[in-house]
């Protein structure tokens, strides 16, 4: 678990990145999806 100054920047960031001003939301799901399979987790 991370400190709570640490979380709320985590969710700050987590929320910047994920809306979808700039990409569209597969694009978005797409990164999401390899970047789960690059850490080795199941989708």
């Amino acid at each position: 678990m991370l400190p709570p100054k640490q979380h709320k920047a985590y969710c700050n960031f987590y929320d910047a990145v994920r809306d979808e001003e700039h990409l569209d939301a597969r694009i978005t799901a797409m990164i999401g999806l390899a970047a789960a399979m690059a850490r080795e987790c199941q989708p």
